[in-house]
């Protein structure tokens, strides 16, 4: 089984910008990828908006039961909202059409910037 891990934004006046993406064979890193850019956007945002992520970040409980809700096939999100009412999310989810795809999975999809 393969996942899926993305990163986007919703402003409530425009249209949803995509702030990267990762496929990975495991459920582990496909939410390491989530870990990672949900850091970047959480420094980005800073207090008091980055208090969901960040705590998050930190519980290593809930990290791990999204490890393993992943693994079976819980998909797992994240998100934040800041001070504009832009509703930062994280998501990871396991990927049912990767088995058609001609392209080598861990390459990243994008990495633009938040």
């Amino acid at each position: 089984m393969a996942f899926r891990a993305e990163a986007t934004v919703h402003c409530p006046d425009g249209t949803p910008v995509n702030l990267g993406g990762w496929m990975s064979y495991s459920p582990g890193g496909a939410l390491g990828w989530v870990r990672k850019r949900a850091e970047q956007v959480a420094q980005q945002l800073g207090a008091p908006y980055d208090r969901a992520v960040r705590a998050w970040l930190d519980d290593a409980v809930e990290y791990r039961w999204a490890v393993d809700g992943l693994a079976a096939g819980i998909p797992f999100v994240l998100r934040a909202v800041d001070a504009e009412g832009c509703t930062y999310a994280f998501i990871a989810r396991p990927d049912v059409d990767v088995r058609t795809a001609t392209a080598p999975l861990r390459v990243p999809c994008g990495q633009g910037a938040a």
